[in-house]
Formats: structure tokens, sequence, C-alpha cells
């Protein structure tokens, strides 16, 4: 058997290996980097809620509560469609 060289510029498998290995690399930064990206938006996001929850709590802790014996109260109900019935008059205008 006689042994041959390769011909000169002819593809091998051992030549883009190296390709291989940057390609790889490369895409693992980008996916890496695109993570990181994406757990901060998501942070920031859940930190907004958090606060935008917390304000609406602390605002509904300032609503003054109608009392029953107040008689400036005047209660409405609903009965269908647009109609409403308001109750509690006692004569106000």
């Amino acid at each position: 058997m006689v042994a041959t060289r390769p011909v000169q510029g002819s593809w091998t498998p051992r030549a883009t290996a190296g390709f291989a290995w940057l390609g790889a690399a490369a895409a693992w930064t980008v996916a890496g980097l695109v993570g990181a990206v994406l757990a901060v938006v998501i942070t920031a996001i859940l930190v907004v809620a958090g606060i935008v929850g917390a304000l609406v709590v602390a605002v509904t802790g300032f609503v003054p509560r109608a009392k029953a014996d107040d008689p400036d109260l005047i209660e409405a109900h609903n009965v269908g469609g647009h109609s409403w019935v308001a109750y509690g008059w006692r004569g106000q205008p």
C-alpha cells in the first residue's frame, strides 16, 4: 500500500474542529447573556409589581369607612340595568 498525502486545500475534519468549538463557545456566551438580561428584566417586573401591590394595600388603609349611624349617608341599590333606588334621603334636597 502506498501512503498518499492529502491534496493541498482539501477538507479534513480536524481543520473545521476549531471553528465548531469557536461557534459553540459563541452560542454559549450569547445564551448566557440573554438569560442574564431576562433575569434582570423579570426581577425588575416583580419588584415593580410588589411596590404597586404594597401601595394599593396602603391606600386602602386610608379610605374612610362609612358609618351606619351617619345622618348624611345615602345608600343606593341597583334594581336592574341602569336603574337605581336610593335610600336614606331623610328630607334632603
